[in-house]
């Protein structure tokens, strides 16, 4: 009986060992992941995209949602319609394109790598100009494109200088290119959206309440030369031009 309760135990004993390094032996499955994008700060609504936004996170498979973006050059330049936060993933029914409807008022330039605005920016604003077709390079202007604009304004000896005199002042118009490179935002019909500063808004609230002619002159794509002109008026056209001046009969 003691030789039998011995041979019982020595094989209880294999068995349990048996099983203990078996189980240790078989390494649970490996989760599948994947690589998304994940926002790597908070991205408040219309604002342009940078690097420093994101970053790589790997996920579950099973719950990466299946329209997440993988690669930061997807991201990169798009503008948020909604909020995203910390690492929330990066969505396409999130994001618009860069040269769409959507439009940010700071560009993405001017932020610092910490999302900050840093002191000395520029005040930008979005401001909308309303310019007829025909003065608009025939309403060939679109979102994204760069323009020069062009004003015109009637000179009034009366209205403008301080001692008019009629035999010598007389009524004349003065063009000027006023600003250069300018991005357009977005467009509806005949009302454009530009980007500027505060100051210069005011600027432009004053020419066009002033009666003068606003005309949208559009650059050629990478032409970031300055345009160098001093304004046209009937005394500086006519000696180049050789303009006829009608004589008295």
């Amino acid at each position: 009986m003691l030789i039998v309760g011995l041979l019982f135990a020595v094989g209880a004993g294999a068995t349990t060992f048996f099983v203990a390094n078996t189980a240790k032996s078989e390494a649970p499955a490996p989760i599948p992941t994947s690589n998304i994008v994940v926002a790597a700060r908070e991205i408040p609504a219309k604002t342009q995209i940078t690097a420093s936004d994101l970053k790589l996170v790997k996920m579950n498979t099973e719950v990466v949602p299946p329209s997440a973006l993988t690669t930061p050059e997807e991201v990169v330049g798009k503008i948020t319609i909604t909020s995203i936060s910390i690492g929330e993933p990066i969505l396409p029914t999130k994001l618009g394109g860069p040269n769409g409807n959507l439009f940010v008022v700071i560009p993405s330039s001017a932020f610092a790598p910490d999302g900050t605005i840093p002191p000395g920016t520029p005040n930008y604003r979005a401001m909308s100009i309303t310019v007829a077709d025909a003065q608009a390079a025939g309403g060939s202007i679109q979102a994204g494109d760069i323009v020069d604009l062009l004003f015109t304004m009637n000179i009034s000896p009366e209205k403008l200088f301080k001692q008019p005199n009629p035999a010598v002042n007389s009524t004349d118009a003065s063009a000027r290119i006023v600003l250069e490179r300018v991005p357009i935002l977005a467009r509806i019909l005949a009302v454009y959206v530009i980007r500027t500063d505060a100051a210069t808004a005011e600027r432009i609230g004053y020419m066009q309440s002033s009666g003068g002619t606003m005309q949208l002159l559009l650059r050629g794509p990478k032409d970031d030369r300055a345009t160098g002109t001093v304004g046209a008026s009937f005394d500086n056209i006519q000696p180049d031009w050789k303009i006829h001046i009608p004589q008295k009969i």
